[in-house]
């Protein structure tokens, strides 16, 4: 369980690391991703980390949403301080899954982590377009197949007409 854990972690890292990250800075990025992992995990099926959901918060923070960004920094600074209280590291993303989990858990009412599993779970199943949902991984996660446009069936819509003769 430790190797897969340290394996997590630098999944984290990678994640971060794999592209650039515009509006928050490289720690806050490996903390955010880890956070959004715990809030949609990586199991028998893909989570947050292989969306790319990071990325996704990472464009709504630096665009349409630049406000919220000293509300996720305040959150993850009393995070973080409730990790160097409790625990012997400094970061999130370097306690073992159950930790976090249980950080979590003591947080999970609050503004900070409503407004992250908001961003998590946008990010995990937004369009492809928006930096989240990488390669439609979120879809494939709910069974939504993306077209183009919407086609009802045939004669559907056109039944009344159909019965008039027009």
């Amino acid at each position: 369980m430790a190797g897969a854990h340290r394996c997590a972690r630098a999944g984290h890292r990678r994640a971060v690391r794999g592209r650039r990250v515009q509006s928050v800075q490289s720690g806050e990025a490996a903390e955010l991703a880890a956070i959004a992992a715990r809030i949609i995990p990586t199991d028998d099926t893909p989570g947050a980390t292989e969306a790319g959901a990071i990325y996704f918060i990472d464009q709504i923070l630096s665009t349409q949403r630049a406000e919220m960004i000293q509300p996720l920094r305040q959150g993850l600074k009393s995070l973080r301080d409730s990790v160097a209280a409790g625990y012997d590291v400094a970061d999130f993303h370097s306690l073992d899954p159950a930790q976090q989990d249980q950080l979590l858990t003591s947080i999970e009412t609050t503004p900070f982590f409503n407004l992250m599993r908001f961003l998590t779970i946008a990010g995990t199943f937004t369009l492809p377009d928006y930096g989240g949902n990488r390669e439609g991984i979120g879809w494939k996660l709910i069974g939504f197949e993306p077209q183009h446009m919407y086609q009802p069936p045939f004669g559907f819509y056109d039944a009344e007409y159909a019965r008039e003769g027009r």
